[in-house]
Order: structure tokens, then C-alpha cells, then sequence
């Protein structure tokens, strides 16, 4: 199995979707309506097959001045459910003032099932094949790397069987299309978009492919899609540098610390010797505040007496999105040469706090990098950035190439901060969304 190699042309020319007939909005669960629409699977051929899309609205209360599109990441998570049911802010619904002026619309990506009603969807059971459990371990030798792109593809091809095709269009560029064709549908001329995580992938790639389709987008916590792919690791790994700076910070001004008077970075260094470990400190790290420091320093100081069960192996999601948006290694002499040099950058964390541990998955996997990162076109209004300490950064990175975009930054932990409750950042986004003025503040 060869492994995956990137594209050497992107598709940058828009299609545009086909006429839907009016929604035929019905109440649903949890106080919303919903509706369905038809897109074609492959893009490419609309006369061909096609995929049924559940969308939720929350209708305006008062005259609505717009439409504003949700999604929440994943990438596939089922936006009907977690906007109904408030499962990542329990309790409130973040967009309980906006909706007085707006529709809030989300819809549950095609193919992925976990809760969401789109179909078709894959079982994706069949990926319990894979050998590891969580980013693969970087192989040590050619021999190993050609088993790993062989284990990739055995997994893989075992959810494609399934329905091929819909295994081979479900990735950030059909979903694109799909957001486009609910513009559509919805009548609208623009979007304004709330593109949390991995959505903020999704927001990147409309705003590539539709510029002039956007009147506004929040990225809140996402990663950086406009730059290249090496350097935009070695910001990540810079990144990384001082965040375990900031804890060493604390460490070092809290006698209460487990590793008080310690070398906070030589002690996780040399207590994560492994891959995985490195990789869930750097999560940690980046989702992590002032409150959880203490408890980091404690499974610190465990690991340094051999005891590392505080850092398993993260979870993997499903990567027939990414596979076609990030790099893979291309040979072991590639994936080595970005281990040293990410080493460089950040001596504790180095490769393992990138991307470069999520790519590893995609070695062998039965995809072309159709949409590899690159730089947002010139023409968009202003963007406007939301993150917390930890993962502000990278976002703001990438509104900050678009002039007169702005920034709500969350000096605290948390993710997705506007759709986990966080009152402050819910007013600025709410008057960003109505005014189309970008703040530049601090939450």
C-alpha cells in the first residue's frame, strides 16, 4: 500500500447547489423544527446519488435579521442533538439571546451517525480493526511504516465496503458544498457562521471556496488551516513551549505544587518517555487552566515514579475527514525529518504535540489531500477569533490574515467557549453576528 501523498492541484472552483424545494420545517425534539434536504453524494455528478441532510432551526422569536449556521466539530458531530439538548452546555442554550434576532441553524453531517439523522451513515464499528488504540506510535523502521500504512488500509477499507462512495465523499469539501447548499435552501444571499472546532475547518474551506457568500464567522478553538503544513506545526510546537511554561510558572509560585522547586519541564521530559503520553500532556495542556494545574503536577510527579496511567493514550475520531485536509509522512525519512525538527522546536513535547500524531492514521489510508491547507482569498469581511489560553492562538492565527478581523480571547481553560455557556464570550459574539463589527477584547 502506497502511502498517502498530497495532492499536487486543490478544487477551488465552486459548485453551486441546485434549487431546493421550500423546507417543510416540523416541530422535533427539545423545542426546535427540523427539516430535511437533498444533496448530491458526489458533488462532481448531481444528477447521481444522493445523500438526505437533517437540519435543526431554532427560530427567531422576533423578526429575524439573518441566519446564523452551526456546527460544532468533530468533525461529524450530530449538531441537531447537542444544539437540542444542550450537551456541552447543560442547562443553557447559548443562543437564547441571539435567536430573538436570528434563526440559528445547524444540520448533522452526512455519513456519521453517533446520534445524528443524515443519511446514509457508516457503522463505524469496523475501524475496532486498527492495532492502536489512539494516535499510532511513530514506526522505528521502513519495514514498520509499510506495516502501518497496511493496518490503515485494512481498517479503512473495511468501513469503505460498507457504501464506497459515501466512505469516499464525506470529507471537509463535501460538507462545504452541503453548507452551501442550506444557504440555499434557506434563501439567504450570505451565511453567518459559528464554526466551532473542527468546524472551524469546515469555515475555512466555505470561506475558500464562497468568499463572498460570508457576511460573518466565528472560529471558536479551532486550528489553523491557512498556512503551510510544516510551518503551521512548528507554531503549534512553539505553542506547546509556552504553555508547559505557563504551569512551570505556576509551579514555581505555588508551594503547594507536587513539583515545587522542581524542573518542571526536565521532570516531563523524562517521566513521558512515550509517545502517547506526550500526546495526552499536550491536551492536558492545551484544555487545561489555573484550576487543574495542581492535579497536572500530582500525575506529574506520579509519572515520575514509573506511574503514567494519568496520561492514556488519547482517543482517535474517525479520519476519513482529515485524510483529505492534512499531509501524512510520506516515507519514514519524512516523518523522521519532522520529528527532528519539531524536537528543536520544543524538546519536551516536539512531534507529539502537533498534528503530526493524528496524521499518522491517515498513512495508508485510501484518500487523496483534496483540500490541504492554504491561505484564506482576499475580499472576506472581518472574521473574529474566540479561544481560551490554551487554544486561542492557533485560531487567532488564522483570522489575523484577514483584515480588520478581530479576537474575544478567554484567559482561562474551556473549548468551544461560546457554545459551552461562557457568558461574557456570548455577548460579544451576539453583537459581532448583528452588527458585523468584530470586538477585540478579553473574557
Amino acid at each position: 500500500m502506497k502511502p498517502l501523498l498530497l495532492a499536487l492541484t486543490a478544487i477551488t472552483v465552486p459548485l453551486t447547489p441546485a434549487a431546493q424545494p421550500a423546507l417543510g420545517w416540523g416541530p422535533c425534539d427539545n423545542g426546535m423544527e427540523c427539516a430535511t434536504i437533498t444533496v448530491p453524494l458526489d458533488w462532481q455528478h448531481p444528477d447521481g446519488r444522493a445523500v438526505t441532510l437533517a437540519l435543526g432551526r431554532l427560530k427567531a422569536t422576533g423578526p429575524s435579521q439573518g441566519t446564523v449556521l452551526v456546527n460544532y466539530g468533530g468533525p461529524g458531530a450530530p449538531g441537531i442533538k447537542i444544539m437540542g439538548t444542550g450537551v456541552l452546555s447543560p442547562g443553557t442554550q447559548p443562543f437564547a439571546q441571539l435567536r430573538q434576532h436570528m434563526d440559528i441553524v445547524t444540520w448533522d453531517p452526512r455519513g456519521y451517525g453517533q446520534g445524528g439523522a443524515s443519511m446514509p451513515t457508516i457503522d463505524w464499528s469496523c475501524l475496532k480493526t486498527l492495532p492502536h488504540n489512539g494516535p499510532p506510535t511513530p514506526p522505528s523502521s521502513p519495514a514498520g511504516f509499510t506495516q502501518l500504512a497496511t493496518s490503515n488500509a485494512a481498517a479503512a477499507n473495511a468501513c469503505r465496503a460498507q457504501d464506497p462512495a459515501l466512505f469516499d465523499h464525506m470529507d471537509t469539501l463535501a460538507n462545504v458544498r452541503d453548507m452551501d447548499a442550506i444557504r440555499q435552501a434557506l434563501g439567504q444571499s450570505r451565511l453567518n457562521l459559528y464554526m466551532g472546532s473542527y468546524g472551524g475547518v469546515y469555515g475555512q474551506s466555505y470561506a475558500d471556496l464562497y468568499p463572498d457568500r460570508v457576511r460573518t464567522m466565528v472560529i471558536d478553538g479551532s486550528g489553523d488551516h491557512g498556512g503551510d503544513f510544516d510551518r503551521v506545526q512548528d507554531a503549534i510546537a512553539r505553542d506547546n513551549v509556552l504553555r508547559l511554561h505557563r504551569f512551570s510558572d505556576w509551579c514555581a509560585a505555588e508551594v503547594t505544587c507536587a513539583l515545587h522547586g522542581q524542573d518542571v519541564a526536565q521532570v516531563a521530559a523524562s517521566a513521558l518517555d512515550d509517545w502517547n503520553s506526550k500526546v495526552a500532556l499536550a491536551g492536558r495542556l492545551i484544555h487545561s487552566d489555573h484550576a487543574d494545574f495542581p492535579q497536572l503536577a500530582a500525575d506529574l510527579a506520579k509519572a515520575a515514579r514509573g506511574d503514567t496511567s494519568a496520561f492514556p493514550a488519547p482517543g482517535m475520531g474517525y479520519p476519513v475527514s482529515e485524510c483529505h485536509e492534512w499531509p501524512a509522512p510520506r516515507s519514514l525519512a519524512d516523518l523522521r525529518a519532522s520529528i527532528a525538527r519539531l524536537h528543536r522546536v520544543d524538546p519536551v513535547l516536539g512531534a507529539a504535540g502537533t498534528m503530526i500524531p493524528f496524521t499518522l492514521a491517515c498513512v495508508g489510508w485510501p484518500a487523496t489531500v483534496d483540500n490541504p491547507p492554504r491561505p484564506l482569498p482576499g475580499g472576506l469581511p472581518p472574521l473574529l477569533a474566540v479561544g481560551s489560553w490554551g487554544d486561542f492562538p492557533a485560531t487567532e492565527r488564522v483570522v489575523s490574515r484577514v483584515p480588520g478581523s478581530g479576537s474575544v480571547y478567554h484567559d482561562g481553560g474551556g473549548h468551544e467557549l461560546y457554545a459551552t455557556g461562557n457568558a461574557c464570550v456570548i455577548a460579544l459574539v451576539d453583537k459581532y453576528f448583528l452588527t458585523g463589527a468584530p470586538p477585540k477584547a478579553v473574557c
